[in-house]
């Protein structure tokens, strides 16, 4: 069966076709979730999140988009939530409220994205994550982000130039 056809079965109650979806996009979800959460315990919980809330909202998927790019938004989606609940719990508690600390755990300095991560905004991560690992097009990653397609080609620009100038990153392609 095509993706289509399991998504038509799936919108029908066939979870086994759910299961099949889910698996084809798990490893992609979870490996762009674990370079946006503070640790893999995060990305685990959004990742069910994401797919309790695709199956949950299966019959509203829109076949003009592809199925990859519905996932990415519902994730994006929740991650924001995800960070809005941590800021306000953290300031309800301590009172104070909190600096916000993108990635507190260690960095493997051997990881290109990570060191990609460490130069740049989350969203321009984004971006060059959905244009690059994901191969997705200018008007998908503008529909997940919800941005213009200006936006999102202005942003990859503004992301590669600033990119070019960092040496680190420069040694890193070098030695491979």
């Amino acid at each position: 069966m095509n993706e289509q056809q399991l998504i038509a079965h799936a919108q029908k109650g066939a979870a086994d076709c759910f299961t099949q979806l889910v698996a084809t996009y798990q490893t992609r979800l979870y490996s762009y979730l674990l370079a946006r959460c503070q640790n893999s315990f995060d990305a685990d919980d959004v990742l069910q999140e994401t797919f309790i809330s695709a199956f949950k909202y299966l019959k509203s998927y829109n076949a003009q988009w592809q199925f990859s790019t519905w996932l990415f938004t519902i994730a994006r989606r929740i991650l924001s939530q995800l960070k809005i609940t941590y800021h306000r719990t953290l300031e309800a508690i301590t009172g104070k409220e909190p600096v916000i600390n993108e990635d507190p755990f260690v960095i493997d300095q051997n990881n290109i994205w990570a060191l990609i991560k460490q130069d740049i905004k989350p969203a321009s991560y984004d971006v060059l994550w959905f244009f690059y690992m994901e191969q997705l097009s200018i008007k998908e990653i503008a529909h997940i982000m919800n941005k213009s397609q200006s936006w999102v080609k202005t942003n990859l620009h503004r992301s590669k130039m600033k990119l070019s100038n960092n040496t680190a990153l420069e040694d890193m392609l070098v030695n491979e």
